[in-house]
């Protein structure tokens, strides 16, 4: 047994333990690209981490530091994490403030936070880091005054994941959480066999691997041609295809804050999840204006149907050859491949007997 457990194992066992103290963590990272769209549409900026840390306590007027990262003052309630003797697994709830509706938005557009991971740390107020007492006048060194610093020193994390919402208003949102044994939209095995319906997450490097510009929409209507609101993609303004393409900008084509600027039809804008870990979120998205407009902050892409017309692949065969075939080398850069990138299985296909 180490010292740092230990420590943790005495702090248990005594009859005046020291405060405990209540950390989480939220894993956004599959929604980094609406938090960034929130700094986008409304300047509210929620850092570019993909793990949002709070806890329903306050250091003076600083965060809570431990392990070495800063844990933000954040009113919530947190319920039912306890352990049960009869062997069923606890669903515990936890309710965070929603000042004004704030997060709600973003909340209702990703399913409810679905599947994110909690993680909730516990240590006791003696092992917290000692820039928690950084000028604080509490002793002459700085130090943790009411122990030793010791980030090893701490029970072991709960993890559990979002399962749904349920309530929600201007106040707050509460979800319920469940451990990962209960997760539900877990396929087993995690690629299903599918003989017309690529698998292949758009545009992402692993797999599908396209490059291009813009071909079409979900329905399948060109953006190649003038279908769209009369406009088109003209492929001489991004030589290096989708590299090329800048990402939308609130303040329009070029703009800024100072000098704002417009977006024309024909105009071809991207939204990438910056900060997100996982691969098949860091994806660009690609959107061809359908209008010209001048306020770019009230037509976001991603929201705004009639202004923007976003390019995604119908996965299948022929949406492929689109992308990978010859016929738009302007668009795909003469992306010719000896064979198709297609994540389907055709061979699979039930054929009749006689």
């Amino acid at each position: 047994m180490g010292k740092s457990e230990t420590n943790t194992n005495k702090q248990l066992s005594s009859l005046t333990p020291d405060t405990l103290i209540d950390l989480y963590e939220i894993d956004f990272s599959n929604l980094q690209l609406d938090f960034e769209m929130m700094n986008d549409l409304y300047g509210v900026n929620l850092g570019a981490d993909t793990v949002y840390r709070f806890c329903p306590m306050i250091n003076g007027v600083n965060p809570i530091v431990w392990q070495g990262k800063s844990y933000q003052p954040q009113p919530i309630r947190a319920e039912g994490f306890e352990q049960k003797a009869d062997g069923t697994l606890s669903r515990p709830t936890l309710s965070i403030a929603n000042p004004d509706g704030l997060f709600s938005r973003i909340v209702h557009t990703n399913k409810d936070f679905s599947n994110c991971k909690i993680t909730r740390k516990r240590t006791y107020a003696r092992f917290l880091d000692n820039a928690n007492f950084q000028n604080r006048n509490l002793n002459s060194d700085n130090k943790n005054p009411f122990g030793t610093a010791d980030s090893q020193s701490h029970l072991p994390d709960d993890i559990y994941f979002i399962n749904k919402k349920n309530n929600e208003n201007k106040k707050f949102i509460e979800f319920e959480l469940v451990s990962s044994l209960e997760l539900e939209d877990s396929p087993v095995p995690a690629r299903i066999v599918l003989s017309d319906s690529c698998g292949w997450t758009y545009r992402c490097n692993i797999g599908c691997r396209y490059k291009g510009l813009p071909i079409e929409t979900a329905d399948g209507v060109s953006l190649t041609t003038v279908a769209v609101g009369g406009a088109m993609v003209d492929p001489t303004k991004y030589p290096g295809l989708a590299r090329d393409v800048p990402e939308w900008n609130r303040y329009g084509l070029g703009g800024s804050s100072e000098e704002r600027q417009v977006y024309t039809k024909g105009d071809v804008v991207k939204l990438l999840g910056k900060a997100s870990s996982d691969p098949y979120r860091k994806i660009p998205h690609l959107f061809v204006c359908k209008e010209n407009h001048g306020d770019a902050s009230s037509h976001h892409p991603f929201f705004d149907k009639e202004y923007w017309s976003k390019d995604e692949c119908q996965k299948t065969m022929s949406s492929c050859r689109k992308r990978f075939g010859p016929g738009l080398n302007s668009f795909n850069g003469n992306h010719l491949s000896p064979g198709l990138p297609f994540g389907a299985f055709p061979g699979t296909e039930k054929f009749a007997f006689e």
